[in-house]
């Protein structure tokens, strides 16, 4: 009520006028009896319980145009009226408590705007994004956490339903982008203190407004990102120690702006964005989250490295800070971290010579191959029971490197790759060829499959029955037949004692043969586009398998 809300904003005119009074709430409460405390913590039955909320769902009142624009003239008087006391009455803050109490109330008033979304373009030629804009960085921090709450409410998606292609909603999110809200968020981050719950809430909120402008408008975040202190402050904020619900929104937010754009991935790993990200991850390389929560941590920090090495500077900032070195190091431990490492590695290897190099020269062969050999391995050690299971998506990475590596490798370390496939009997060559014969058998059941299920998929109506087909193929394991029988392919084309002898025969104990191989090199060229990709070391794999296919097709019997 009324009387709450005016304690907190006293106490917050206060303190941040270096006042101190005994609030009104504390004498309040020091008049209750012992019979109103016990009558105010009765619990209350589930049909009163909902019988409150059916109330209260039945006083929300859905906004027309008239009260908004009463409310937005209400509110810009309140503005007014309120700077002109605080002027007045500079250094009598309890002059002014009254004004900071009804501008706090206007704004509250306000959320019910997110009931009629279809009234937001009236609502930016009122002005009032201006308006709210500049109460961020009102004297009153809260003022600034209501306005970030009715923000928060006005960019809600589930809240906007069908709006979201309608031009009302883009011409709120570009009067917010106009009028700087972003930027001016960005800055009063650091002022809120997280040590009351009305500040974490706050933070919680403003941490909301960029995900729900991640999902409605993407283009409205690359100015925070680049003309905002937010970067290197969601940064500090990971670092504290203690792990909250805002920690893990941080790190999430830190993964959407990865995902936004390549300009983004370039600003957060730029300026030490990189070790920053090194430093964060590193301390799980021996340890397990406690719960899920803060698995999603983890996981959205490593998912941030994997999109910001697809920026060739950022990668090389990754290799020269001994991040290849780390990853290797979380694989051995074979902790919860080994199978984000290994995606980090993964994306790494695929797109730098000198990252392979790296790999090798830290013992990387030996940490990897026990993984290919038994994909569980990998997490032999991780005692976080929801881990379990991904055993493809572990051996894809696993196959994606080793690719990585014969492609990428020359000389010595080259050898060194080819050998593991020679050692012990041909141990792992053996386990190549039952990757192949596994992903041919499933990528070939999938066209029967896909027939099936043609009526019931959504989202394929406009795809052709091959479209529909390749895709269905994919989804069954197609890229990691591909990578297996590229390495096949490369095999072939060494001159190791016993290899092809080895392949031959094992491909033809399972009712297949080169022709196999051959088939589905064919097709993995002719979908692979022209273009290189990767900067400097970028691989034309076009070529490549050209190559590969002509070769393969002269050792056809």
């Amino acid at each position: 009520g009324r009387r709450n809300t005016a304690g907190r904003i006293q106490q917050s005119v206060l303190q941040s006028e270096k006042y101190s009074i005994a609030g009104e709430e504390e004498e309040e409460e020091d008049e209750m009896g012992a019979d109103g405390m016990e009558e105010a913590g009765e619990e209350e039955d589930d049909e009163t319980k909902m019988n409150k909320m059916l109330d209260q769902a039945e006083g929300v009142e859905i906004m027309d145009i008239h009260q908004l624009k009463r409310a937005v003239l209400s509110l810009e008087r309140k503005i007014a009226k309120n700077q002109e006391m605080r002027v007045k009455h500079a250094d009598e803050p309890t002059r002014f408590l009254d004004s900071e109490v009804e501008l706090y109330e206007d704004i509250n008033k306000l959320q019910a705007l997110a009931t009629a979304p279809e009234l937001y373009g009236e609502f930016v030629k009122l002005n009032a994004v201006q308006k709210l804009s500049e109460l961020l960085d009102h004297e009153n921090v809260d003022i600034t956490l209501a306005t970030i709450e009715l923000m928060n409410e006005l960019t809600d998606p589930d809240a906007l339903g069908e709006m979201e292609s309608e031009d009302c909603l883009k011409d709120l999110v570009n009067s917010l982008v106009e009028n700087a809200f972003l930027e001016l968020l960005a800055k009063n981050l650091a002022r809120i203190d997280e040590g009351e719950d009305d500040g974490r809430q706050g933070i919680y909120n403003a941490l909301s407004i960029i995900e729900n402008l991640s999902e409605l408008q993407p283009h409205a975040l690359e100015a925070i990102c680049d003309k905002t202190e937010l970067v290197p402050w969601l940064f500090k904020r990971l670092r504290v120690k203690t792990f909250d619900q805002n920690k893990l929104y941080c790190s999430e937010i830190i993964s959407i702006l990865c995902q936004q754009n390549q300009e983004n991935q370039k600003k957060i790993g730029s300026d030490g964005g990189m070790d920053n990200l090194l430093q964060l991850t590193s301390s799980w390389k021996k340890k397990d989250p406690k719960d899920s929560d803060e698995s999603e941590m983890i996981q959205n920090l490593f998912d941030s490295i994997c999109s910001c090495v697809m920026v060739p500077e950022n990668l090389a900032a990754f290799v020269e800070g001994e991040g290849i070195e780390l990853m290797v190091i979380m694989l051995q431990a074979r902790k919860f971290a080994a199978r984000c490492a290994l995606k980090v590695l993964d994306y790494s290897l695929s797109r730098s010579n000198a990252a392979c190099e790296r790999f090798v020269n830290a013992a990387g062969l030996k940490t990897l191959f026990p993984g290919f050999l038994k994909p569980q391995s990998i997490l032999a050690n991780c005692n976080f029971k929801e881990a379990k299971g991904g055993a493809r998506e572990d051996e894809e990475h696993v196959v994606s490197i080793i690719s990585s590596l014969i492609l990428r490798l020359g000389g010595d370390l080259h050898s060194r790759v080819l050998q593991k496939f020679v050692e012990n009997g041909f141990e792992k060559l053996d386990k190549l060829i039952e990757l192949h014969e596994k992903y041919y058998t499933l990528v070939e059941s999938a066209a029967d499959e896909e027939e099936k299920d043609e009526d019931e998929e959504d989202g394929y109506e406009n795809m052709t029955a091959e479209e529909r087909r390749y895709l269905a193929r994919l989804d069954k394991g197609l890229f990691i037949l591909q990578l297996v029988d590229t390495i096949l392919a490369f095999l072939l084309t060494e001159d190791l004692p016993g290899i092809e002898k080895r392949i031959r025969m094992l491909l033809h104990q399972s009712d297949a043969g080169i022709e196999q191989v051959i088939k589905v090199m064919k097709e993995y060229h002719d979908n692979i586009g022209d273009e290189s990709t990767g900067g400097e070391d970028a691989l034309n794999m076009k070529e490549i398998t050209g190559d590969l296919l002509d070769f393969l097709k002269e050792k056809q019997p």
